[in-house]
């Protein structure tokens, strides 16, 4: 099936994303778009909304799950975005299953949800895995629709390495510094169990990233280390791994064509999975 054929039978790659505020989800959507600029919001029928009527029910809790925000800059992709449910509200836990559940499975193949992007911060790394986390890797099975767990602020990680190194040896010049601090980023990200912990629930995600500073990608299935020097705010390199290991888990190859066609400016991506064709 050729790339149009693909996008005239499912339309855009839809993504939902999910996590608490001030978790980096808006970054990861602008770095994907390259794009610097908040998106567009549409309603469910298409219809665009002022972001200012949006705002405020925000803040209110009242967020509508089936809005669409969609990138001028790449209107290939269409992102939803759960607000999370770390305060425990049984609601916006609900609202998300029945949003999952219809979209998973919905006839209308242009509006069916691709895959989901899970956000949980590393900036608080002792209270990284919360019971929202808990609830939605045990309670809910998402089907067919893979979920990737997106580590994200894992440059926060960089300051306490750096504070143990100094520590030990207050002679280390910084740039000794920062090239040891990579490894001890890696023992305490370890050492917090964090993946350990959600790869052994029921609903387990299909794939780790680790996004800010050090880079890194872990699976259930295979593991894989990529270490980039920049994050995702100073490279596309962290967006283009993001991208590519979301193709890996993706269980059609259609839908595998379609997110790979999605990034445009990802030419290495569009050649790998072209020869594999």
């Amino acid at each position: 099936m050729s790339t149009g054929n693909i996008r005239e039978k499912f339309g855009r790659f839809r993504i939902l994303i999910v996590g608490r505020a001030n978790a980096g989800k808006t970054t990861i959507l602008r770095g994907i778009c390259n794009s610097t600029e908040n998106p567009e919001i549409y309603d469910g029928d298409g219809n665009k909304i002022d972001p200012s009527e949006v705002e405020p029910t925000r803040e209110r809790g009242k967020h509508n799950i089936e809005n669409e925000l969609i990138f001028r800059s790449n209107d290939n992709f269409v992102f939803h975005d759960s607000l999370g449910f770390e305060a425990g509200r049984e609601d916006e836990f609900l609202k998300m299953k029945e949003f999952i559940a219809d979209r998973a499975k919905t006839t209308f193949l242009k509006k069916r949800i691709h895959a989901i992007w899970y956000c949980i911060p590393m900036d608080k790394l002792d209270r990284a895995i919360q019971t929202a986390e808990e609830k939605f890797f045990q309670e809910f099975d998402p089907g067919n629709v893979p979920v990737v767990v997106l580590f994200t602020k894992f440059d926060a990680l960089l300051p306490v390495a750096l504070g143990k190194l100094e520590l030990a040896d207050r002679r280390l010049p910084l740039q000794e510094r920062l090239s040891k601090a990579e490894v001890l980023i890696d023992g305490i990200f370890s050492r917090a169990n964090a993946w350990g912990r959600l790869s052994q629930m029921k609903h387990a995600p299909k794939l780790c990233v680790q996004i800010g500073g050090v880079y890194h990608v872990f699976s259930c299935t295979y593991w894989v280390m990529l270490s980039h020097t920049l994050g995702m705010h100073k490279s596309n390199e962290g967006c283009k791994s993001l991208l590519e290991n979301t193709a890996n888990v993706l269980d059609e190859r259609a839908l595998q064509m379609l997110l790979v066609s999605a990034q445009e400016t990802n030419i290495g991506l569009c050649i790998k999975y072209a020869v594999q064709e």
